[in-house]
């Protein structure tokens, strides 16, 4: 059963970092246009330096084909493991992923899968015991390209690829994906509250809370992007966190998924309230 605070699948990236993908999330990071050109340079840069050694023994048709068959199936091999995954850990709450053993497995499997297939179909050399002997290359592969991802595609990988300004919706809502604070910055799509603490703010994600020198007034600008809202003259709150409109000690409250909550204002219930329900 899925519980009510439930944050999404946690995982450990390269760096050790935890965070957690739901699925709304991870499909909008995976089938982003900002993702596939990464996946393309990527692609392109491999058959260019060759690092498996396969140029001088296969056609230029068959070092491209081994080297998209390779990345591709890699990747979908990613995706499916953390579709997987983010069913498991709504029913087991320790459940959790460990990025670069993951990517070194699918790419491990992947190998040897195609190996086999391409030694049948372009030989040139390819077999089981060359794939074992690219093992460690596909270990620093793995850690190279997820740091390269994560440092330079995540950050933006949630938003739409236009060409032309002219075809962009002037209408449609902007969406920012990160919040900089005292030179910290924060995955927008992780905040759960930020609030007021006399000269400082607390600010609450998923991985936890920290409390930063600074104004709400600064973050609140930041964040006029968000589908978000101030119930109350000291917090802010995304609309993906709020599970409900409660009460507590007499007044409105929004009950938030990490289980904590947020005063509403007097003032401002029926306002809450109809963004709740929009």
């Amino acid at each position: 059963m899925e519980q009510e605070n439930w944050r999404g699948m946690p995982y450990f990236d390269v760096f050790g970092n935890k965070r957690y993908f739901t699925r709304r999330e991870l499909r909008g990071i995976i089938f982003s246009s900002y993702t596939y050109i990464f996946w393309v340079l990527i692609i392109s840069a491999l058959v260019a330096l060759d690092l498996q050694g396969y140029g001088s023994r296969v056609s230029m048709v068959a070092l491209v084909v081994y080297t998209v068959l390779i990345t591709l199936i890699t990747f979908t091999g990613y995706y499916l493991a953390c579709e997987i995954g983010i069913d498991i850990s709504r029913r087991y709450r320790r459940f959790f992923v460990i990025f670069p053993l993951l990517g070194f497995a699918s790419a491990t499997l992947t190998t040897y899968g195609v190996e086999l297939f391409m030694s049948g179909v372009f030989g040139g050399g390819m077999s089981i015991e060359h794939a074992t002997e690219k093992l460690p290359i596909n270990l620093v592969l793995t850690l190279v390209l997820e740091t390269l991802y994560l440092t330079f595609v995540r950050p933006i990988s949630g938003k739409p690829f236009v060409t032309n300004p002219a075809d962009t919706d002037r209408d449609a809502p902007v969406v920012c994906e990160t919040l900089t604070i005292a030179g910290k910055t924060y995955f927008c799509a992780d905040l759960i509250s930020v609030s007021a603490q006399d000269h400082y703010v607390k600010v609450k994600t998923k991985d936890g809370e920290e409390l930063i020198r600074a104004r709400l007034s600064d973050l609140t600008a930041q964040l006029d992007c968000q589908n978000g809202i101030q119930p109350h003259r000291s917090y802010w709150v995304p609309r993906w966190a709020v599970v409900k409109m409660g009460v507590q000690d007499g007044g409105k409250c929004l009950e938030l998924v990490d289980g904590s909550r947020v005063p509403v204002a007097r003032g401002r219930i029926a306002d809450v309230r109809e963004w709740l329900e929009n």
